[in-house]
């Protein structure tokens, strides 16, 4: 466990059912979650080209390389394997919001059913 884990608590996912949205919100927030993905894929793949054996010596200098290559791609704890699980949890984030818009909708079109508008004045 590193020390980055045990900064940051560990979120449990929402039960659908307890996570309320407008839809306004919800398509901002959608949105939002959508571009940060594009960021953390991005940063994935610079983790990816760290994780590449650089060739910068001996002493010192290769053991930077090795550290570099190490924290790109070197298993649970690396750059990338942190941010593909982050990747995962955004992903997580928006399947939520996508069940409490449908909740939300179907919510509404069963509300708009009983509503009589009969006259007007």
């Amino acid at each position: 466990m590193t020390d980055l884990d045990m900064a940051a608590p560990r979120v449990s996912p929402v039960p659908a059912e307890a996570f309320a949205v407008s839809p306004e919100l919800a398509g901002d927030a959608f949105k939002r979650l959508s571009e940060l993905q594009d960021v953390v894929g991005q940063l994935v793949r610079q983790a990816k080209v760290l994780g590449r054996s650089v060739p910068l010596g001996a002493g010192y200098a290769g053991e930077v390389g090795d550290f570099m290559a190490e924290y790109g791609l070197g298993g649970e704890d690396s750059a990338a394997d942190s941010l593909t699980r982050f990747g995962r949890e955004l992903e997580d984030l928006k399947a939520q919001i996508t069940v409490a818009l449908e909740r939300y909708q179907t919510e509404d079109e069963a509300a708009a059913d009983g509503v009589d508008c009969v006259g007007g004045g």
